[in-house]
């Protein structure tokens, strides 16, 4: 009988290559959404509304006033 050396396969973890790219894709993408974040929180808008009785007179600009 003939004696052959039997060498295990080396294998490449291709799945573990896999799953170190996904997690660094989704750390990549959750510290570009965080950022983008802080700035929409830093924008402060204010709205001014003016009201007005019945009895104010026009103002001079609009049309309907009287020199």
């Amino acid at each position: 009988m003939a004696h052959l050396e039997v060498q295990p396969r080396k294998r490449n973890p291709a799945w573990l290559w896999l799953i170190i790219g996904l997690i660094i894709i989704a750390a990549i993408l959750f510290f570009l959404m965080r950022s983008s974040n802080n700035r929409q929180q830093d924008v402060i808008t204010t709205t001014d509304t003016v009201s007005t009785t019945g009895n104010a007179a026009p103002a001079a600009d609009t049309p309907g006033a009287q020199p």
